[in-house]
């Protein structure tokens, strides 16, 4: 923040800006090592489960939230926790420091742990951590920003819920209501991909600012989307913890049958390794929904409204959707979603629902897909795309209206 000084007098007849102090190394040096103590105290009281000890290591804003990080590590049966502080990184927001005073600073912790049962190795993580001094070193004064990725149990109470092979871990919503529809989504998958026999953690933030800051995104990446499926530290390897994350925003206002499209979906995601398949973003995003949709119930005329209208007014398009038109961002994604779906859903109608899948599993095997047309389905990516454009042009004209 920039405080400004009014002078007035002979020498001086204007606003003059002068910067906060800021801190000398020596005292980033002891800042620094204070904190590291603070983080290992509460490392501790995480650990032995004393929330006292944890609360006693932030200011009085942060004393619940330190003791209720205790209470969810207890409730998800964390294990190999470990918090370790990383580096100062000294800046903070100019709200930042109203709030909570010029000396206020952010440092950056490593932050591990895995869920008992539900994660098969440790996820690590480096958090933003804004540190105050007390009277005896540095006190916690909030856990999370931009930056980093904070875990959404160190963000306040938790509920959580298992059921079966899912667990779901709310910091919004009833986690009733997400257990139910991931349940269901475990039968949808099960119904495609039989052999399917993994687990699923569905992760429901506060807010979208609370999504954002678990998997460390701007805000506005994913204002439009009402879940989606990432590995929780962030990494591309196949035996990382992946989890469904919920964009409360947008999912909770969603009636009962679109809700669960969205789990299922998302669960394909999981049940196929979506997260680091190397998939063209037509058949990603299509095929999930097919598992998602094929039996929902819902008509065609309903789920590919969008796509549909716009084939009635400008044709059917001349090729398939990209990663690009797939993005979080892009504009008009319900109609592009819709369009990879209908290409999947007509890949299993002419060809059957297996075909789908070994093509599928084909091309994320590594397969291009252009090979993958002719060797599973007998055929090339172009007479493919024209058949479906037909496709699609007599399914508009069929439900019009």
């Amino acid at each position: 923040m920039v405080a400004t000084l009014l002078v007035s007098g002979p020498a001086c007849s204007r606003d003059t800006s002068i910067a906060p102090p800021t801190a000398t190394a020596a005292t980033e040096v002891a800042r620094a090592a204070a904190a590291r103590t603070t983080v290992a105290a509460f490392n501790e009281a995480l650990r032995s489960g004393d929330r006292s000890a944890a609360a006693a290591v932030g200011t009085a804003g942060t004393a619940d939230l330190l003791g209720d990080a205790v209470e969810n590590v207890a409730a998800l049966d964390l294990v190999d926790v470990s918090l370790r502080f990383v580096e100062d990184r000294s800046s903070v927001s100019s709200r930042e420091r109203q709030d909570l005073g010029q000396r206020a600073w952010i440092g950056t912790v490593a932050v591990a742990y895995r869920i008992r049962g539900w994660d098969e190795r440790i996820t690590e993580v480096e958090t933003p951590m804004t540190f105050v001094p007390g009277a005896d070193g540095q006190l916690i004064a909030g856990i999370g920003g931009v930056g980093g990725r904070t875990p959404l149990w160190l963000t306040g109470p938790v509920t959580v819920l298992t059921e079966g092979r899912t667990l779901v871990v709310a910091r919004a919503g009833e986690a009733a209501r997400y257990a139910q529809m991931a349940t269901r989504a475990i039968a949808d998958v099960a119904a495609v991909l039989p052999e399917w026999t993994g687990r699923l953690v569905i992760e429901v933030p506060a807010s979208p600012r609370g999504l954002a800051e678990a998997l460390d995104a701007p805000q506005e990446r994913y204002a439009n989307i009402a879940a989606v499926t990432a590995a929780v530290d962030g990494s591309v390897e196949r035996n990382s913890p992946v989890h469904v994350f919920i964009n409360p925003a947008v999912f909770e206002p969603l009636g009962p049958r679109a809700a669960q499209v969205v789990i299922s979906h998302e669960s394909t995601h999981v049940a196929t390794a979506g997260t680091t398949a190397a998939v063209p973003g037509w058949l990603l995003e299509g095929f999930a929904d097919y598992v998602a949709l094929v039996r929902s119930g819902i008509p065609v005329r309903t789920a590919a409204a969008q796509i549909l209208a716009e084939v009635r007014r400008d044709g059917p398009p001349s090729r398939l959707p990209t990663a690009d038109d797939l993005a979080p961002t892009s504009p008009g994604l319900g109609a592009t979603y819709e369009e990879a779906w209908l290409a999947n859903r007509f890949i299993a109608q002419r060809y059957g629902e297996e075909k789908l899948v070994v093509f599928y599993r084909a091309v994320a095997g590594g397969t291009a897909a252009a090979e993958a047309f002719r060797r599973v389905l007998g055929t090339t990516e172009e007479a493919f795309v024209r058949a479906w454009s037909a496709d699609l042009r007599k399914l508009a004209a069929d439900l019009a209206g």
